[in-house]
């Protein structure tokens, strides 16, 4: 039942006529932008009287347009709706997460942290503290540097090499700590691993005594890195529960892609 009620899962009746108009915005893709009305009620096994009501009632309401040949298409209602995306997608993302999150803050006593990824920028979007420990080790920020924290790296791990080299040009980096890593070396061997694991671990880096790992959550849609979730704390403490904590991480980044479609 907890499980259930994490995923946000929905059941009961569906309504016929709502169905068919999805059917129909469905039937429109990359390599079929435009589309009579024989062709979509033939792709549907619809009659044409039916679609034609239907496709009426998304015209009317912006979802549905014609171009000069009376070729149906999709209406700028939806590029409309499609600029608030970005901003539902985070909404969703934290919904689905902040469960699992904080469950995970209570198990190891450490802080969570929940970032989306936008360029060259960690967004921070929700944090978890363990609800039976008074003793907080610090807050997420949205200003972390990326080449010394946990969620930054992975961040810097998954761009492409234009991207990386635009990142360089914001050097020189200076140290934060003893364990910084600078040096273009350096970190472009540290990305490698991060990729090669699946993780990534800051460690003393940021904060003496100041540990986390973040593992990336990626997109169900199109398999692109959206962000991360990540846990941090006293350095020995994570070091202890290292073992523990990269596989717990995982299988929360892994139900969290399953219950977010995009």
């Amino acid at each position: 039942m907890e499980e259930e009620k994490k995923k946000g899962t929905l059941s009961g009746k569906q309504i016929q006529s709502v169905q068919r108009a999805v059917d129909i915005l469905n039937c429109f893709t990359a390599s079929s932008p435009t589309l009579t009305l024989g062709q979509i009620s033939a792709r549907l096994d619809l009659n044409k009287g039916t679609v034609h009501g239907i496709l009426n009632t998304l015209h009317n309401n912006g979802y549905i347009s014609q171009n000069s040949s009376g070729q149906y298409m999709l209406g700028a209602e939806l590029f409309n709706k499609a600029q608030l995306a970005p901003d539902t997608r985070r909404s969703v993302y934290i919904d689905q997460a902040q469960l699992y999150l904080q469950d995970l803050s209570d198990q190891f006593m450490a802080n969570g942290s929940m970032f989306a990824f936008e360029g060259l920028y960690t967004l921070f979007l929700y944090s978890t503290e363990p609800r039976n420990s008074t003793f907080v080790i610090r807050r997420a920020s949205t200003h972390m540097p990326l080449f010394c924290s946990a969620s930054g790296k992975l961040l810097l791990a998954y761009l492409s090499e234009k991207e990386f080299a635009e990142y360089l040009k914001l050097g020189p980096f200076h140290a934060f700590t003893q364990a910084s890593i600078t040096g273009e070396q350096a970190l472009r061997n540290e990305l490698g691993k991060i990729r090669a694991q699946g993780f990534s671990v800051e460690n003393n880096e940021l904060f003496d005594g100041v540990s986390a790992i973040a593992v990336p959550i990626f997109s169900s849609y199109d398999n692109r890195i959206f962000g991360s979730i990540s846990l941090t704390g006293m350095s020995v403490a994570i070091a202890k529960q290292r073992k523990e904590i990269v596989p717990a991480l995982a299988e929360t980044a892994r139900r969290i892609r399953q219950s977010v479609r995009f």
